[in-house]
C-alpha cells in the first residue's frame, strides 16, 4: 500500500477513535447544569498534554503551566473562586474542573524541500496542524443512594471537542470551552 494511502487510513482511524470518545463525554443539559448549584469554587486539574516538543507547547501557551494561569485568570475575572487541591479534598462545596488534552501529530505532515544541490531536506514548519481532543469536566464528590457511606468522584457536567488545528487554535478552543463552563457555573450560582 502506498504511503499516502496508509497515512489517510491512519488519519481516518484516529479521527474515529477521538470522536467516539469525545461524543460520549459531552453532557450539558438542564439536569447536569443544576448539579453546579451551590458550588463555592473549583480546583483546576490539567492532564495528558503529552507532546514531543515541549518548546512548541510553551511557545503556543499550551503547556500545563500556561493553561493553568490562563484558566485561573478567566475564572477569577468571572468571580469564580479558584481553590487549591487541599481545599478541594476537604470541602464538598468545591468541584474539580478537569481539563484533559490529547494532541497527536499526524504522520507524514512534515514539509519536504530540496537544497540547491538537489538533496531532500525537511523544512521547518511553524504552522503545523495537529489532531487533538479536549474534554473539560466538572467532577464532584458523590455517594450511592443505597449506601451513603460509599463515596466517589464523578463527572456531573462536561463539554468536549476535537479537530485538526494549529497549537494556538487548540489553546483558543480550550479557553472557549472554559468560557462555556464559566457561563454555566454563573447561571447556576448567580451573584447576589
Amino acid at each position: 500500500m502506498r504511503k499516502s494511502k496508509r497515512w489517510f487510513l491512519g488519519t481516518i482511524m484516529v479521527v474515529a477513535i477521538l470522536s467516539s470518545a469525545s461524543a460520549l463525554l459531552a453532557i450539558d443539559d438542564t439536569a447536569t447544569r443544576s448539579t453546579l448549584c451551590g458550588l463555592e469554587g473549583v480546583y483546576i486539574k490539567i492532564e495528558n498534554i503529552d507532546f514531543d516538543s515541549r518548546k512548541e507547547l510553551v511557545k503556543a501557551s499550551l503547556s500545563e503551566e500556561g493553561l493553568q494561569m490562563a484558566i485561573e485568570r478567566r475564572l477569577d475575572a468571572a468571580g469564580i473562586k479558584v481553590a487549591t487541591d487541599e481545599t478541594f479534598r476537604k470541602s464538598d462545596r468545591v468541584g474539580m474542573l478537569y481539563v484533559d488534552i490529547q494532541i497527536l501529530m499526524p504522520e507524514g505532515s512534515a514539509r519536504r524541500g530540496y537544497t540547491v544541490e538537489g538533496e531532500q531536506i525537511t523544512k521547518p514548519q511553524n504552522d503545523k496542524k495537529y489532531f487533538y481532543r479536549v474534554d473539560i469536566e466538572l467532577r464532584q464528590r458523590v455517594f450511592l443512594a443505597r449506601d451513603t457511606n460509599i463515596k466517589g468522584l464523578s463527572s456531573t457536567w462536561s463539554t468536549g471537542s476535537m479537530g485538526f488545528r494549529r497549537l494556538q487554535r487548540i489553546r483558543t478552543d480550550v479557553l472557549d470551552q472554559v468560557e462555556s463552563f464559566t457561563q454555566v457555573f454563573l447561571s447556576e450560582n448567580p451573584k447576589s
